[in-house]
């Protein structure tokens, strides 16, 4: 009798657990930007100069940046410059702000510009917080750490960590 009504009790707080989560996951915007340049490079015979042509006519960067919830990706936006305080604020204030809702959580990692004190109160006025990532470290990346003992427990480590990644 006491295992069964155990057994429910689990099932009742693996529910209530799950409708937290899904809850809670979906208030989560991780925020991220890449970016690309159009200039171009290449090789050469011995003493002859490298020549080719700038894409759409000039050398550029173009800049993507977006927030990724849970169900999708929110607030996709692309400029044509690389990404710097003035253009993030821009972002968080027309696109991003407009999408965000009392008790929503954005994640930033450590890059300068998203420590800008208009864009944190463009996010809290909306109710949103702001939670920042540690800043990047190698000892704190769990890959790096792996190779990083199987190299140094064997001097085949190498090898050996080739080999498993290739079987």
């Amino acid at each position: 009798m006491r295992g069964a009504f155990s057994g429910a009790a689990a099932v009742n707080a693996h529910r209530k657990s799950r409708l937290f989560f899904n809850k809670a996951l979906a208030r989560l915007i991780f925020i991220d930007e890449t970016s690309t340049n159009t200039k171009l490079t290449g090789w050469c015979a011995k003493g002859q100069r490298y020549r080719t042509h700038a894409p759409f006519g000039k050398w550029r960067t173009q800049t993507f940046i977006a927030g990724l919830r849970c169900h999708g990706l929110t607030a996709p936006f692309i400029v044509d410059a690389p990404m710097n305080r003035l253009i993030f604020e821009a972002w968080i204030e027309t696109q991003l702000a407009p999408t965000l809702s009392k008790g929503d959580v954005v994640v930033l990692d450590n890059v300068g510009f998203h420590k800008s004190e208009r864009a944190a109160q463009l996010i809290k006025q909306r109710g949103a917080w702001l939670l920042f990532l540690p800043a990047y470290s190698p000892a704190q990346d769990l890959t790096a750490k792996t190779c990083c003992t199987n190299l140094r427990c064997n001097n085949k480590g190498i090898e050996r960590v080739c080999r498993s990644f290739l079987h």
